[in-house]
């Protein structure tokens, strides 16, 4: 069995003197990497703050803020890890391919989650409704009551709570019945042939103006229109928007309470039992 050769104190110094600016300059890198590391996440922090306060002053949707600064935190994360690497002399091209790749499988995989936050920036910018508006969308009528990244929430006339990803409600037809101020009422009537309607419409138009919530200016309307089982007799008329519901109630109740005194005949279908 050889054995190594002992190195003598001489000869050590001679290795220290050839590997001392080597391992120097590597020692170097590192403290340097690290303190880049502590200065820049001081900054990332720093800049996240100062972009929440920026947020919170232009009043942006809460429920956007912790995600953009979620993005705007890791991509700044991101970029600097990848200069510590390049500074310390390691091939970024490596990284770089090795995070597209992961970002291209997580894409794939979550496809429809990422059109949801998608869908759901867009709605949170654009703002086609608010919390407190009564909409219709994807089939559903209800009252927003939260709007998240991924989902918005809806509560009925009747108390069920939908869930609408953000992804197809960003995508379709959205209807806000609470972006004006004031709103028109139609209610309409069906009468049986025979019906004096030139005498009926001035005393429903009467009820309508007892109403003092119901607007002189549009003035109440009616038109009639006939078909081969009925009259039809659309009743027009304008309300604050807040007044809705209230109204179409209390002016339905008091209609019919007239149509009901007075006699006033409504349709009913007709059998011929003398038909073969």
């Amino acid at each position: 069995m050889t054995k190594l050769p002992l190195l003598s104190s001489l000869d050590w110094i001679k290795v220290a003197e050839n590997y001392l600016p080597m391992i120097t300059s590597v020692v170097v890198k590192i403290i340097v990497a690290v303190l880049i590391i502590l200065i820049g996440l001081k900054l990332i922090k720093f800049l996240t703050k100062t972009i929440a306060k920026a947020f919170e002053k232009r009043h942006l949707d809460i429920s956007l803020r912790p995600f953009i600064l979620s993005l705007v935190s890791i991509g700044l994360k991101i970029l600097l890890f990848l200069s510590v690497i390049g500074y310390l002399g390691i091939e970024t091209s490596a990284f770089v391919g090795l995070l597209a790749s992961i970002g291209i499988a997580i894409g794939m995989a979550f496809s429809g989650t990422l059109q949801n936050i998608a869908g759901g920036v867009v709605l949170l910018i654009l703002r086609p409704f608010k919390v407190g508006d009564f909409i219709t969308a994807s089939g559903f009528d209800g009252t927003v009551t939260k709007i998240m990244i991924f989902n918005t929430y809806l509560l009925t006339t009747d108390n069920k709570e939908i869930i609408i990803p953000n992804g197809t409600l960003a995508t379709g037809n959205i209807i806000n019945y609470s972006t004006m101020d004031t709103r028109r009422i139609d209610i309409n009537l069906k009468l049986a042939h025979g019906v004096n309607i030139a005498e009926l419409s001035p005393k429903l138009i009467a009820i309508c103006k007892a109403d003092k919530r119901i607007f002189a200016d549009p003035e109440p309307i009616t038109i009639g229109t006939i078909t081969d089982l009925s009259i039809t007799l659309d009743i027009r008329f304008w309300v604050s928007n807040n007044d809705y519901w209230d109204v179409m109630q209390s002016i339905n109740e008091s209609i019919y309470a007239y149509l009901v005194a007075n006699n006033v005949e409504l349709p009913y279908t007709k059998v011929d039992l003398n038909k073969q």
